[in-house]
């Protein structure tokens, strides 16, 4: 009997050993997640529409934590949302989308990045959550997700990102609801001053 518990306790061992080899996430993975997304993208939605998405690092204390996103079609705000990063490995970067109880307020903002200082997590709302996996060579991309939580595509679509650091794109391939055709779209990043 004291033998079987020897053993028993010798592979529970084994099996927590094993859990703890499974790789972490280091603080460069983070990093390089917000190097490879933030910044300014210019995405053709077809020849006469371009849409603009800006993504800048907020709350800044927090580090490598919070990113303001907002999507604009010549003046009109298409999208305005809160990343915020929660890493699960270095090939897993889960991002909790957050709405804005007051979206307007913050308009134009992604240029300020110091303004949300003076505010709380308060001014977040309703959440959904996506999954980013780092690939190869910096290259973070999602699963297809529907749109409920990204109001600039028609509800029901499902959509699967890409940012590809080396290239300093993004690619957004859409399906929309009840179709099997799918549509691509690529934003290229522009350079900051």
């Amino acid at each position: 009997m004291k033998r079987l518990a020897l053993l028993l306790a010798a592979f529970l061992l084994s099996l927590s050993g094993m859990a703890q080899k499974q790789a972490r996430y280091t603080e460069n993975d983070v990093k390089q997640f917000y190097r490879t997304l933030q910044g300014d993208y210019d995405i053709a939605i077809n020849d006469s529409t371009q849409v603009r998405l800006h993504i800048t690092p907020i709350w800044e204390n927090d580090a490598f934590r919070w990113l303001y996103v907002e999507a604009t079609r010549g003046k009109d705000v298409l999208l305005q949302k809160v990343f915020e990063v929660q890493p699960k490995s270095d090939k897993v970067i889960k991002v909790a989308i957050y709405n804005l109880k007051q979206p307007e307020r913050f308009e134009g903002k992604w240029a300020n990045r110091n303004y949300f200082d003076g505010f709380t997590k308060n001014i977040l709302g309703s959440r959904t959550k996506v999954s980013f996996f780092k690939t190869a060579d910096y290259t973070y991309q999602t699963h297809w997700v529907r749109v409920k939580p990204l109001d600039c595509f028609p509800n029901g679509d499902l959509l699967h990102f890409k940012f590809v650091q080396a290239e300093e794109r993004c690619y957004v391939k859409r399906m929309p609801a009840n179709e099997t055709k799918i549509i691509g779209y690529h934003g290229e990043k522009q350079p900051t001053d």
